[in-house]
């Protein structure tokens, strides 16, 4: 396991980001009380932490829900 830095992952409408490689699960919103959860039933158990899984619509695609829309403000805290 190795945790790092990253840029920008562009998924600012769903909070705080985490992507866990090679199995490209996306979190989003999540907290620092979901980091240890995080870790133990998906890195150590395998098992994805359903609440958090970002959906596959809203990963890295232009029309998500989540994205402001042109002419919308975006939400602060972005």
């Amino acid at each position: 396991m190795r945790a790092n830095q990253s840029g920008c992952l562009d998924q600012c409408e769903h909070g705080p980001n985490v992507v866990i490689y090679p199995d490209a699960v996306w979190y989003g919103g999540v907290t620092l009380d979901d980091v240890d959860e995080i870790i133990d039933s998906h890195i150590v158990g395998g098992k994805p932490v359903g609440r958090l899984v970002m959906r596959d619509d809203c990963v890295n695609t232009p029309t998500c829900e989540h994205k402001p829309r042109p002419g919308t403000t975006a939400k602060k805290g972005g």
